[in-house]
């Protein structure tokens, strides 16, 4: 995957490519609104113990995987209804659930709350979902205040990540062909979930490489419990946010704690990877990968890699 610079990274460094190897399939339990029994378009991926949860961008479900045993993921739902069967229906009302991440938990009451979001990108896809995990209740979030808030901070808003940083969260906004940026958004946590008034601010805006001429945008970020970030991006042939295009490339990056760009591999094979999830050890730094066909008739895998930065 040839990567040429949209403009200066001078802290940037180019290594070589990081290998994705293939774990399994996304199966699960029952069958969705595909009509399948796997997620097709899986975007966001929050480890937590030995529970791999994921939510996939066409559905109204999480699902939950055991990192150890092969069987089928449950479902959790997520929002009332079912959605259409044939894609280009679905893809019009869909929720477009491309965040996830865990909320934060006081140590001697831990929990397990997690939050998925929709991308923003359309009036549909603003709606939201607290998970609690222990006793699978889950509270529908009307997000359209936070994204009013957004609108006036990108040339397009498309939310593909977020990640908590002590009571404020970080969402990233993916560009596309027509505006290439990749926009780093801060806002309370208390805001996403009505607990506080919704104010943003935009505080980063990365000019990613090109792959043959196509920007690399983000479409997920997790933190490596310091102040770095891993982001997942793409170079997608689209020029907008909602119709999709070929992958030409994929790569993982490396962020410091100002959210300026340290290190970036390529991925191969190429795979849109939607969803991430990333812990240091003696050897780099390992991660688990979801990837979303952007076909409703192939399966969404997951996926281990070694960063070795």
């Amino acid at each position: 995957m040839p990567i040429a610079s949209a403009c200066p990274l001078s802290n940037a460094a180019y290594a070589l490519p990081m290998i994705l190897t293939h774990i399994r399939n996304l199966e699960v339990a029952e069958p969705l609104a595909s009509g399948h029994s796997f997620l097709s378009a899986a975007s966001g991926l929050v480890q937590i113990g030995e529970a791999l949860c994921v939510v996939g961008d066409d559905e109204q479900h999480l699902a939950v995987f055991s990192q150890h045993e092969d069987g089928p993921g449950r479902l959790v739902r997520l929002l009332p209804g079912d959605l259409p069967r044939k894609a280009k229906k679905r893809k019009k009302v869909k929720p477009d659930f491309e965040i996830l991440f865990r909320l934060p938990s006081p140590v001697d009451a831990p929990s397990r709350l997690i939050c998925a979001m929709g991308s923003g990108s359309t009036p549909q896809r603003m709606r939201g979902a607290l998970i609690d995990l222990d006793d699978g209740k889950v509270i529908v979030l009307d997000l359209q205040t936070l994204f009013a808030a957004l609108v006036p901070l990108a040339a397009e808003i498309n939310l593909e990540g977020a990640v908590v940083r002590g009571d404020r969260l970080l969402l990233f906004n993916r560009g596309n062909m027509s505006h290439p940026e990749t926009c780093i958004f801060e806002t309370a946590l208390a805001a996403v979930t009505g607990k506080e008034a919704v104010k943003a601010c935009l505080v980063k805006t990365l000019a990613l490489p090109l792959v043959d001429g196509v920007p690399l945008t983000v479409t997920d970020a997790c933190s490596l419990g310091d102040d770095r970030l891993l982001m997942s991006a793409v170079a997608e042939v689209t020029d907008d946010s909602y119709a999709d295009g070929d992958i030409l490339g994929a790569a993982i990056i490396l962020l410091d704690g100002d959210l300026d760009v340290i290190a970036i591999e390529p991925l191969e094979p190429t795979a849109k990877i939607e969803g991430l999830t990333a812990r240091r050890t003696a050897t780099g730094i390992e991660l688990l990968c979801i990837s979303d066909a952007d076909d409703p008739d192939t399966p969404s895998a997951l996926y281990s890699a070694t960063f070795q930065k």
